[in-house]
C-alpha cells in the first residue's frame, strides 16, 4: 500500500477546503444552524459543482468513480468547517442502496440522491443495530405490501430528508428498507440537538410502506455500519484539526506579560498532545479508507479508527477552549460549535467504549 495521497487527491481536497473557506465561512454556518441546520444553496453547489454525493458511486448510475478515500477526505473538509448539509445522512443512505439495491433500485433511487435533488438519511445510529435483538423497527407483509412499525432516533437531518433508509427486523433478519418520507404512517419530528450545526429528528412508522432492499446479504448492514464509522471518523479528524488551529493561531498572537501565551510551558504541551493524538488519527483513517478502497474488511479497522477519532476531537475540542480561556466559553467563539460537534458524533454508531467492545469481540479477545 502506498501510504500516501495522490497529487489528484492532495488537489481535491485542497479545492474543496477553498470552495468551504469561501461558501462556509463560521458567519453563515451560524445563520444556518440558527435556521433548520441544512444550507441548500450550498448543498445544490456541492452536489452539482463538485459531485459530492456521487464520489464513490459508479459511473453507470451517474456517479464519479472514485474510491472511499475521495469520500473520506471530502468527510474530513467538511468537518473541518462544520458545513451544515446533509452530506452524512445522504451519503449513508446512498451505501446503503449500492450495497443492498438492486439493479432497479439502484438505477431508480440513486439519480436523485446523487444530483442533490432528494435528500437521503440514514435512519440508524445505534452501535447494534444491525442485531435483530436490538433493532427498534419491525417489517410485515399486509396485503402483499411490507410495511414498517416502530421508531428510529436520532436520525441526523432527518427533517429535511425525501426518504430513508431503514434496517427492520423482517423474519427474524435485519433488512434495510426504502420509506419515503411523505408516504402514508411515516411521522419526522425534530428533535433539540447539542449540536445546533447538525440537526436530527426522530421518524415514527406505523405501518409505513416501504420498499425492502434485499440484494445484498444480511452481513452487508454491518458492513454498512462500519462504513459509516469510518467516514464519521475521518469528519472528527477534520474537526480536530480545526480546532489545533485556533490554538495554534491564538496561541501565536495572544500576549501575557509581554509575550505570546504559546510561548508558556502548559500551552505548548497542549497543543503538543493535540497534534500527537491528530497525526495517530490522521495514519488511522488513511489506512482505513485506504484499506477499504482496496477491497479488505473494515470489521477491525472501522471500530478501531471510531473510537480513536472520537477521543482525539473531544480532547482537541476541550483543549483548544482551555487554550483560549474565558473567551472560548462565550457563545460569540466559535470552539463551543466544535465542542458540540465533538460530543454528539462521539455516540453516533457507539461510543468509544462500545466500539472498542466491538472491536475485542471482532478479534476474539
Amino acid at each position: 500500500m502506498d501510504f500516501r495521497y495522490s497529487i489528484e487527491q492532495d488537489a481535491f481536497r485542497a479545492s474543496l477546503r477553498g470552495f468551504l473557506h469561501d461558501q462556509a465561512p463560521p458567519g453563515r454556518v451560524r445563520e444556518v444552524a440558527a435556521a433548520d441546520g441544512h444550507d441548500r444553496r450550498l448543498w445544490q453547489r456541492l452536489c452539482g459543482e463538485l459531485e459530492l454525493p456521487a464520489l464513490h458511486a459508479p459511473p453507470e448510475y451517474g456517479g464519479a468513480g472514485a474510491t472511499l478515500v475521495e469520500t473520506a477526505i471530502a468527510f474530513g473538509e467538511l468537518g473541518r468547517a462544520l458545513t451544515p448539509v446533509p452530506f452524512a445522512a445522504t451519503m449513508f443512505a446512498i451505501d446503503a442502496i449500492l450495497r443492498m439495491g438492486d439493479e432497479e433500485q439502484r438505477k431508480g433511487l440513486l439519480t436523485g440522491l446523487l444530483s442533490g435533488e432528494r435528500i437521503g438519511a440514514f435512519a440508524a445510529a445505534g452501535p447494534h443495530d444491525a442485531d435483530p435483538a436490538t433493532t427498534p423497527v419491525r417489517a410485515d407483509r399486509r396485503g402483499g405490501r411490507v410495511v414498517l412499525t416502530g421508531e428510529c432516533t436520532p436520525v441526523l437531518h432527518g427533517h429535511v430528508a425525501d426518504l430513508f433508509v431503514i434496517p427492520a427486523v423482517a423474519d427474524g433478519t435485519v433488512v434495510c428498507h426504502v420509506v419515503a418520507a411523505d408516504a402514508p404512517g411515516v411521522t419526522v419530528v425534530r428533535l433539540p440537538s447539542f449540536d445546533i450545526t447538525r440537526p436530527v429528528a426522530k421518524v415514527r412508522l406505523s405501518q409505513a410502506p416501504a420498499e425492502p432492499l434485499t440484494a445484498g446479504s444480511p452481513d452487508e448492514v454491518e458492513r454498512l455500519l462500519d462504513v459509516a464509522r469510518l467516514l464519521l471518523a475521518a469528519e472528527m479528524l477534520g474537526g480536530a484539526e480545526a480546532c489545533l488551529a485556533l490554538a495554534v493561531e491564538y496561541a501565536r498572537t495572544r500576549r501575557q506579560f509581554d509575550r505570546p501565551i504559546g510561548s508558556f510551558q502548559a500551552v505548548k504541551h497542549a497543543c503538543a498532545e493535540m497534534m500527537i493524538e491528530i497525526d495517530a488519527t490522521l495514519a488511522a483513517v488513511m489506512f482505513a479508507a485506504m484499506s477499504a478502497a482496496n477491497g479488505d474488511d473494515l470489521r477491525i479497522t472501522a471500530p478501531l479508527v471510531k473510537a480513536q477519532a472520537a477521543d482525539t476531537f473531544v480532547l482537541c475540542a476541550g483543549s483548544a477552549i482551555q487554550v483560549h480561556g474565558g473567551i472560548a466559553f462565550t457563545w460569540e467563539h466559535d470552539l463551543h460549535l466544535y465542542f458540540r460537534r465533538a460530543k454528539t458524533t462521539e455516540a453516533l454508531f457507539g461510543s468509544s467504549a462500545q466500539n472498542r467492545a466491538l472491536l475485542a469481540d471482532r478479534a476474539g479477545l
